[in-house]
């Protein structure tokens, strides 16, 4: 089961990688079933901007002109609670947000980062369900998040591709690395390194969890058509190691075409069955693709519908939750 954002709303999916069923041609658009559609989130249904999973809870963000809406949504119970932002949209800013929790507090928590261009300035702030209320972190940071790429939670703690502050008398191209955020200690880690080298602002970079216990990083050059997985053997907030051997890495020419390259590429993985799906929109088409693709190179599309031209696909591994949300 995973959770997926298209069209600016939220729905539960049904993924069956069963090679039986990928490898039927009659029953390629069966493997990925659409479940439910999120309606929990109030009478009023407003677009959602941003998805983040954590522990079986959803925060859902609906950022419009006239309003920010908070919402978050326990699928299994189906109880909501919505949270009163402190900032209102401004189209001059870019946001980024993260649901974590306190392992000292078991208190769930949010993140929200603001980069502001008019004025330029970094904002950051987390939100205590205990205390039901938003502190100010103090921080000064010497790096930038990749705001369009949303980050994952892995443990309680959230983790983005992040590279460092661009400065005008830098001689080298800026570098990619993993960022973290330890909501127990409320402070981000240090960067981290990447297991290839990034260099291209217009690479595609994606991060994923891997059953809440590693990290998986999608890396493609803007300039080929090969794709690579790798995945962490170890990840904490302050250290990571990387497996010795590529999970995946295939070329995507003869699936896609001659000049493709993944946006987002939001992705899970299936270690046993040594298969990634990677979402995205499709080749010249306003559609939304999923991309069954095998470590032994086989490729297949599941076509998952008409896309918005302005909302790229979200997707994040599911589990049900027993916490409640008071």
């Amino acid at each position: 089961m995973v959770v997926m954002m298209m069209n600016f709303r939220v729905y539960l999916m049904r993924v069956n990688l069963d090679n039986n069923v990928v490898e039927s041609s009659s029953s390629s658009s069966s493997c990925i079933k659409r479940e439910a559609k999120v309606i929990s989130l109030g009478d009023e249904v407003d677009d959602i901007s941003q998805v983040f999973h954590c522990d079986g809870l959803l925060l859902c963000i609906s950022i419009t002109e006239a309003k920010t809406r908070l919402v978050v949504w326990n699928p299994y119970w189906g109880h909501t609670r919505s949270i009163e932002p402190t900032h209102q949209f401004n189209k001059f800013d870019s946001y980024s947000y993260a649901l974590g929790y306190d392992k000292s507090s078991k208190s769930h928590k949010i993140l929200r980062c603001i980069t502001c261009l008019r004025p330029h300035f970094h904002e950051f702030i987390i939100y205590d369900f205990n205390s039901n209320s938003w502190r100010v972190l103090h921080v000064t940071p010497d790096w930038q998040l990749e705001t369009i790429n949303s980050g994952v939670s892995l443990k309680g703690n959230a983790f983005w591709a992040s590279e460092e502050k661009y400065y005008e008398t830098s001689e080298t191209n800026e570098e990619f690395f993993l960022l973290s955020f330890d909501f127990t200690r409320e402070t981000f880690g240090p960067l981290l390194p990447l297991p290839f080298q990034f260099v291209e602002s217009e690479d595609a970079l994606s991060v994923s969890n891997v059953r809440d216990e590693q990290l998986a990083v999608l890396y493609q050059p803007w300039d080929t058509l090969m794709m690579e997985i790798w995945v962490t053997s170890k990840i904490e907030p302050n250290a990571v190691s990387w497996n010795s051997k590529v999970f995946l890495s295939v070329s995507i020419r003869k699936l896609i075409g001659p000049q493709f390259q993944f946006c987002l590429g939001s992705f899970f993985i299936d270690e046993e069955k040594k298969v990634a799906v990677v979402f995205d929109k499709g080749y010249r088409i306003q559609r939304y693709i999923a991309y069954i693709i095998g470590v032994d190179g086989s490729m297949k599309e599941v076509d998952l519908g008409e896309s918005d031209r302005r909302c790229y696909p979200i997707v994040c591994s599911y589990v049900p939750s027993l916490v409640q949300l008071n």
